[in-house]
């Protein structure tokens, strides 16, 4: 029923004109904040937004406040945390609409935390989601071609996430935190092409972090002195001080990077972060790493085509694998069609053997997103006349079984797509999931089970 649901909405709000929809949301928005007081004037708000790796920026955010003493609150895809409280999100949006943000932060609010993080989305964007949220910081991550049928053009997208910089620009509620006055801060990823549009919204200061440029109009740069990645971790050298990370990943420095320029916002110290740093080893789902008996299984969140072949290219890199045994999918919902095709291309580049499954079909046909994907990996096979074994798999347990009883010594088999998402959606039902534990049933199925996993 709740699908049927879904799916008539969809359909049904093709018949309203869009400018009734904003107006719609926008008063709910505001109603919502009437209704809890406006409770973002009374607690330091931080919105990340970027297409990748905000969930995994939040979570270092709440957790560096924590290290430092400080109580704070987080809403993201993967969890909702107000002070030591932890709420599953189990209806999988990023950015939930109905009032819910204005009733987390007075949640907040009435638990004494001081800061809350909050996961921000292009989508929660257009629907004024962040309408009557007082922001003190606004970071940007990245931007990659996504939600382009959605937003209609590559450009739409980006002014859709400049939103949440233009609501920090008009926002002239001042807060304070342990004593210290807060500045409505910028921080922008400089080494993303993008990152001049997002520095351009007016703001009290401006911070970049980076690995490889510098921006000459932020009052600061947050940029490791020295950093290198393998088959160990992370090892890079931040202010003078040196920080050792498990996660075998570029993307995550970055991660790490962001939030250090978070705490630079706010006036609080990195250096005594060594730490937690070095036991964290990342969000579940992402580049979490299996060993198994000769081999390596890593499970990715990875879904856009940049991700993708970065996560590829890293894996090839660090690990240095005999042959690259990869799952591949993409959702449904009529959402980025364009990038199915690419998919199947980029895995045909860096893939030994694939396996093309379910990831999230939503209401369209499933086998029509897995020819897609098919039709990309078959075009680079032929054009470069190259020979690998591909199959479709629509059953995602049956697939990774498959994979699993190929895989053999010096070999790393990865998954990406579904990271720690907890079901895969059809349009007639939804599929309790757990990427890691059928991975683990299946090593254990055909005696490849190794004692360590991470």
């Amino acid at each position: 029923m709740r699908n049927f649901y879904s799916v008539f909405k969809k359909r049904f709000k093709k018949f309203i004109p869009s400018f009734l929809v904003s107006f719609y949301h926008y008063l709910l928005g505001f109603f919502s904040a009437v209704f809890y007081k406006f409770p973002s004037k009374k607690i330091v708000v931080i919105g990340v937004t970027g297409t990748k790796g905000k969930s995994t920026v939040c979570y270092l955010i709440y957790s560096f406040l924590k290290e430092q003493g400080i109580k704070a609150a987080m809403s993201s895809s993967d969890l909702f945390l107000i002070g030591e409280k932890k709420i599953e999100n189990k209806s999988r949006l990023t950015m939930p609409g109905r009032g819910f943000l204005q009733k987390f932060l007075n949640q907040a609010v009435d638990e004494k935390c001081e800061v809350a993080v909050i996961e921000v989305t292009s989508e929660g964007l257009i629907q004024h989601r962040h309408c009557f949220i007082d922001f003190d910081v606004a970071v940007f991550l990245n931007l990659h071609p996504e939600h382009i049928e959605h937003h209609g053009s590559y450009e739409n997208y980006k002014k859709a996430k400049g939103k949440l910089f233009y609501a920090l620009s008009k926002s002239k509620v001042r807060k304070n935190l342990r004593g210290q006055r807060v500045k409505k801060t910028i921080i922008v990823n400089a080494d993303d092409f993008e990152s001049d549009y997002f520095l351009s919204f007016r703001a009290e200061q401006k911070i970049s972090f980076s690995l490889e440029s510098v921006l000459g109009e932020v009052r600061f740069v947050i940029k490791p002195s020295l950093y290198k990645i393998t088959s160990k971790g992370l090892d890079f050298v931040l202010d003078n001080k040196k920080f050792h990370s498990p996660v075998q990943s570029k993307t995550f420095l970055y991660n790490l990077l962001a939030a250090f320029a978070v705490m630079k916002s706010l006036n609080l110290p990195v250096n005594n972060l060594d730490n937690f740093v070095e036991n964290f080893k990342g969000l579940p789902g992402r580049m979490d790493v299996i060993s198994a008996k000769g081999f390596k299984v890593i499970i990715d969140y990875a879904h856009t085509p940049v991700s993708i072949e970065e996560l590829y290219k890293t894996i090839g890199t660090i690990f240095k694998p005999k042959r690259m045994l990869c799952l591949i999918g993409s959702a449904g919902g009529l959402r980025d069609k364009w990038k199915r095709p690419v998919i199947g291309e980029i895995a045909a580049k860096y893939c030994n053997y694939i396996v093309i499954t379910d990831e999230d079909p939503f209401y369209e046909d499933p086998n029509e997103i897995l020819r897609s994907i098919e039709m990309g990996v078959k075009r680079y096979l032929s054009e470069f006349e190259i020979e690998k074994p591909v199959e479709i798999i629509p059953d995602r347990r049956e697939a990774i079984f498959r994979l699993i009883e190929n895989a053999q010594k010096g070999d790393v088999v990865v998954s990406i797509g579904k990271g720690a998402e907890p079901s895969i959606v059809y349009e007639d039902k939804v599929l309790p999931w757990d990427e890691k534990a059928v991975f683990l049933e299946a090593l254990k199925n055909y005696s490849k089970i190794s004692t360590k996993t991470s």
